[in-house]
């Protein structure tokens, strides 16, 4: 399933660069600013390079919670083989099991940026690998000529904090569309809890428009596995 999604994206790919060479969207900018959610009703603007202040130094394990009157799936140690094949038609990306773990993200950075997401088995690690890098500047995918380039948003407000990430995707140099990826919870002594996880696929304005827009939240369990000394 993974070669065959892997096969499809590489000949939309083709298709519609063959029918773009004449010109398509340029890709903007990353913005200097961004609306951080710390709730479902409340945000708050961070500067771009930016992390919740709580989670400086900090490595989290995100995972989704398993009930208590429900088993979660057997753990599958190998990489999951296209748990997004849905996304070429426009269908919301797979969910992981309950109780596994989705990713690390590690709040690294200077101003409590994210830095990287780490032991990625869920999210299109098929294109993006295990490690995916936060900030700097563009990323080869697996895919030829498919790079991505992000950076980190976070802030704390009312004992709540919130974390989003901003990619940018292109294809050559035609823009392809964006993605952000978000975090939001309390926080109390450094620890984070009730949090809630989501994603946004952005393609308006971008090669594969006829996708619109794709998206999903779910609460997830926040470990920390890490602190900086």
């Amino acid at each position: 399933m993974r070669s065959n999604l892997r096969r499809e994206l590489e000949e939309a790919c083709c298709a519609i660069l063959l029918a773009c060479l004449i010109g398509c969207g340029t890709v903007p900018s990353l913005p200097a600013t961004f609306e951080v959610a710390t709730s479902a009703t409340e945000t708050v603007s961070a500067d771009a390079g930016t992390g919740p202040g709580g989670l400086q130094g900090v490595t989290l394990s995100l995972s989704r919670p398993v009930p208590a009157d429900v088993n979660p799936a057997p753990r599958d140690a190998s990489i999951a083989s296209g748990p997004y094949g849905g996304l070429l038609n426009g269908q919301g990306l797979q969910r992981p099991p309950l109780g596994e773990p989705i990713f690390e993200i590690s709040f690294l950075g200077a101003k409590a940026a994210m830095n990287e997401a780490t032991h990625n088995r869920f999210f299109l690690p098929q294109f993006y690998g295990e490690t995916i890098p936060v900030g700097g500047g563009w990323v080869p995918t697996t895919i030829p000529a498919l790079t991505y380039k992000s950076v980190s948003y976070g802030a704390e407000a009312n004992g709540r904090f919130g974390s989003a990430v901003v990619v940018h995707v292109r294809l050559g140099n035609l823009y392809v569309g964006k993605a952000i990826l978000y975090s939001w919870g309390d926080i109390a002594l450094d620890q984070p809890s009730n949090v809630m996880f989501g994603y946004l696929l952005d393609f308006t304005d971008g090669l594969l428009e006829s996708l619109g827009q794709i998206a999903d939240q779910y609460p997830v369990v926040a470990t920390i596995v890490s602190e900086a000394p």
